[in-house]
């Protein structure tokens, strides 16, 4: 159990470290108000100021209930009533439930995906959304089956238009790491850009458990995605005995977010 624990405090740390990494500068307070939210299941107060506030509190419901894919639907149908939450995202925090599951298959998680939501009719506001999500999704996995450029699976009309669909695309066209995956989002070519970045960083990060070494990154970020995630981490797992974390642990200055 141990082990599972800590490879989960791993995942946590690249995934907050991603966001922070990915989010506009001086976001780490939000981001920290946000999941201080989720964690403590007060989503009714929530106030959602754009997408890339729903994409965050998106990935953080999908991180810290993983291992309850129904309670991961439950809370994204909730937010429904509140936001523009809608099929789009659940897909992203199913795809990182998953992933802190250790159970997202790059090849076969749209499949996966499609089968399980085409069984359920209610996932969405309107029908015809669902069923647009899903073609999205399956046209993404046929680019990735072929190959295609980042252009051709966006050309206009004919190529993906959803945030999901396109940061499925990045993902699952170099699921082995997460630079090339920042790399390739930081040139998308359509309007919903910041929200690709964050969604298929966060899936990559959650999937891979790091995101590499950035060589020219700012530090205090980095420093505050490892103490989010551990935060985190410690909530989840219900241990707050500094005793059974690491000693390199213990030493760093944890902050108090999530207490």
């Amino acid at each position: 159990m141990l082990l599972i624990q800590r490879s989960l405090k791993i995942q946590f740390r690249a995934i907050w470290t991603n966001i922070l990494l990915t989010t506009p500068p001086n976001y780490a307070d939000r981001l920290e108000l946000l999941t201080k939210l989720v964690v403590n299941d007060s989503l009714n107060n929530l106030e959602i100021a754009n997408e890339i506030d729903l994409t965050i509190v998106v990935i953080v419901i999908g991180a810290y209930w993983h291992q309850d894919l129904q309670e991961v639907r439950s809370r994204i149908l909730a937010l429904q009533s509140q936001s523009n939450a809608d099929i789009q995202e659940l897909v992203l925090a199913y795809a990182i439930a998953l992933a802190c599951r250790d159970d997202l298959h790059p090849r076969s998680f749209i499949s996966q995906i499609c089968h399980d939501f085409n069984n359920r009719k209610l996932l969405s506001r309107d029908p015809v959304d669902q069923d647009s999500c899903l073609r999205q999704l399956q046209l993404a996995q046929k680019f990735v089956e072929q190959g295609a450029s980042m252009i051709t699976s966006h050309i206009s009309n004919s190529g993906l238009s959803q945030a999901i669909a396109s940061s499925l695309y990045y993902f699952l066209s170099t699921p082995h790491c997460w630079h090339i995956v920042n790399q390739r989002t930081q040139r998308h070519p359509l309007i919903n850009h910041p929200q690709v970045i964050i969604q298929s960083g966060a899936i990559a990060s959650a999937y891979l458990g790091e995101i590499g070494t950035p060589e020219q990154q700012n530090q205090e970020l980095l420093t505050r995605g490892v103490i989010f995630g551990d935060q985190l981490w410690a909530k989840w797992a219900g241990v707050f005995n500094s005793d059974l974390l690491p000693i390199d642990d213990r030493l760093q200055p944890h902050s108090q977010f999530l207490s």
